[in-house]
């Protein structure tokens, strides 16, 4: 399954284009489309988009939505189960813009119930933003939104979280802590209890310095985490995986350092999958904007080289492992001059 947002018409005769989700499957012969707009609202933007495979193997769709008008913000979850989505309001989360806007974490639990990581700015006595996670209570169809931060402290901000669910059930949480210019990268597991407990110390290489958007795999190794931090100035990609003691720097072929290709050009999110035996596929988009390529590292490069066409600017990378082991690799790609991209997708 394929999902993506696209460009298209509203309300018959208003003239006015909107962010509209849509998604699709290969059938080996060609895509086959899934539905049709799947916004709640067709006059409405889709954005920040996450796909999760739940436990039955049905796919799953989280993203925001909203009109760009109000200041309110919807996030929004759909399952399809082999015929069509679910209605993506009935367990919609909403809030003031000001708060929907920050960054949350979705993923789906053993039991086959979708989950939240939420960034709240307004959690009685934190100084700054905390992370949440908030869970769905199917019984009463409404989300539990009080539970403790995950911060380390709530005198310090926590942002951009990321989640993923392991073959064994544990859910696990990454974020940031700190402000903009200085945070680390922390990961956290929920226990059997239900409380939640943290997965060693800071991952990242340097610590208290720039980070990004940490994205989190989860295979029957444990967990495996990839984000962007400043070297030298510029951001780069690094991977890390947990041994049960600490948090390990993947290699051979990295030595535990950068997985740009070219370090010198920053790297934008990164996107992570593992295969059935836990090796990491890491995507990612290198380069200034306006010129930026797609690569693809399964220990080594994938392709030998970047993805996209040269001269083109690519972004948004996506990676998943499919059922045979192929690594399929996703981005969208505008060439040079052109303001509109199409989406590009290649299998290894």
């Amino acid at each position: 399954m394929f999902a993506w947002v696209e460009s298209g018409p509203g309300l018959a005769g208003d003239g006015r284009t909107y962010d509209q989700l849509r998604a699709a499957r290969w059938t080996g012969g060609g895509w086959q489309p899934m539905g049709e707009v799947l916004n709640e609202n067709r006059t409405h933007n889709a954005a920040q988009l996450s796909a999760v495979r739940g436990p039955d193997g049905q796919p799953w769709l989280g993203w925001s939505e909203d009109a760009g008008t109000a200041h309110v913000d919807s996030y929004l979850i759909s399952r399809w189960d082999s015929r069509a989505w679910s209605s993506p309001g009935q367990s919609a989360v909403r809030r003031n813009l000001s708060d929907a806007g920050k960054s949350r974490a979705f993923t789906v639990t053993a039991c086959n119930l979708p989950y939240l990581t939420w960034t709240n700015i307004s959690y009685p006595g934190a100084s700054a933003n905390v992370v949440q996670p908030f869970t769905w209570q199917p019984e009463s169809r409404t989300w539990a939104e009080h539970a403790l931060p995950l911060n380390h402290s709530v005198r310090s901000a926590a942002f951009f979280p990321g989640a993923a669910t392991g073959p064994d059930g544990v859910v696990y949480t990454a974020w940031l802590e700190g402000d903009v210019a200085h945070s680390d990268v922390y990961v956290s597991r929920q226990t059997a209890g239900g409380a939640w407990e943290r997965v060693g110390a800071a991952l990242n290489v340097r610590p208290h310095t720039y980070t990004f958007a940490p994205q989190l795999a989860v295979g029957a190794a444990g967990p495996v985490a990839a984000w962007t931090e400043d070297q030298g100035g510029i951001d780069n990609v690094f991977v890390k995986r947990w041994t049960g003691t600490a948090w390990r720097p993947l290699g051979p072929t990295f030595s535990g350092g950068t997985l740009n290709v070219r370090p010198r050009l920053p790297a934008e999110r990164p996107d992570l999958a593992l295969s059935a035996e836990g090796f990491p596929v890491v995507a990612w988009a290198e380069g200034q904007a306006g010129a930026r390529q797609v690569s693809a590292r399964r220990w080594t490069l994938l392709g030998g080289g970047p993805l996209s066409a040269r001269g083109h600017d690519a972004f948004s990378t996506s990676v998943r492992v499919d059922s045979q082991g192929r690594a399929v690799v996703a981005w969208c790609e505008a060439a040079a001059g052109n303001g509109s991209a199409a989406v590009r997708v290649r299998r290894f």
